[in-house]
């Protein structure tokens, strides 16, 4: 997770040496042959450089901008799953420790309680953990004994949709346990039930909606279109003679305008797949482990 400027610079420059040593040799290459064959043989008017760039800059911009509002909106997604969590546990633990919201047979046992509230927190944790694994490309991981007790206990159907198979669980324990007196606080649990669903909704939504792929690959051709012609719309310079060696100030002036484009063009690849595992992504993971930490502490409180 990218957290200070210093780590963002550092994690920008991986991205950005490939460009710039492609574009390097390549700027070297042409500008060798145009010294080799003569001065300004193919050099293409600069005024046509000027009008593709700006039009190349405004795809890009669009494309940031496009792909920004996909990561952000992945972000407030899982934010949202963050407070949903919380205050789904929080209220399991209010309502579970009160006997008068159960049914006659579960009245009086309040160890008993105390457990079936865990086990629908454990069951929250689960879900949390798969829907996280359903974002990284993993439906069916691998799972450890605890969860194995879970899926055999609650009979889930690790053949189906294994994140819905756990709400279905949650949900069903949630019908069982409460007296038909306490319809306020299950129906204030199946709101937060619901809310679950329309999140995993947006999520999958993202996920499974490929980010524009004919522009992106519009974007990508125009731009290295656009930078293979740089060398020729720009050439040498000429500051001080052909002697002078101040035209090979070109090299690092074509370089720094070839590597942006190309670097914003993959910025915004990236950024457009804000559920994969690499920096630029959604930092799911953190995300979830919080989750998880902020269950496992309200369910330490109903032992």
């Amino acid at each position: 997770m990218i957290k200070t400027e210093k780590q963002g610079l550092f994690h920008l420059l991986k991205i950005a040496t490939p460009f710039i040593i492609i574009t390097t040799v390549y700027t070297i290459l042409v500008l060798v042959l145009e010294e080799y064959f003569g001065d300004h043989i193919y050099k293409i008017s600069g005024q046509i450089g000027s009008v593709f760039g700006l039009a190349v800059a405004f795809f890009l911009g669009f494309r940031m901008n496009s792909a920004y509002d996909r990561w952000w909106e992945a972000r407030k997604i899982f934010g949202e799953l963050t407070n949903n969590t919380r205050s789904f546990v929080a209220k399991i633990y209010a309502y579970y420790g009160n006997e008068k919201h159960f049914k006659k047979t579960e009245q009086n046992k309040q160890n008993n309680l105390s457990l079936k509230g865990r086990k629908v927190i454990e069951l929250s944790i689960l879900y949390i953990r798969q829907l996280k694994n359903e974002m990284h490309n993993n439906p069916h991981p691998t799972f450890d004994n605890q969860s194995l007790e879970l899926i055999s206990e609650f009979k889930i159907n690790t053949d189906n949709k294994i994140s819905n198979e756990i709400l279905l669980a949650i949900t069903k324990e949630t019908e069982d346990d409460f007296a038909p007196i306490a319809r306020i606080e299950k129906g204030d649990l199946m709101q937060h039930i619901n809310r679950f669903y329309e999140i995993q909704g947006k999520a999958e939504r993202i996920k499974n909606t490929p980010f524009l792929m004919i522009y992106s690959a519009f974007t990508k051709l125009i731009v290295s279109f656009y930078v293979i012609l740089i060398p020729l719309f720009i050439g040498d310079i000429d500051l001080g003679g052909e002697e002078s060696g101040f035209e090979f100030l070109a090299v690092p002036i074509m370089v720094i305008i070839s590597t942006v484009f190309l670097t914003i063009n993959k910025l915004a690849n990236l950024f457009g797949e804000p559920f994969s595992e690499n920096k630029t992504s959604v930092s799911i993971d953190e995300i979830c482990k919080t989750i998880e930490q902020n269950c496992k502490e309200v369910c330490d409180k109903l032992k």
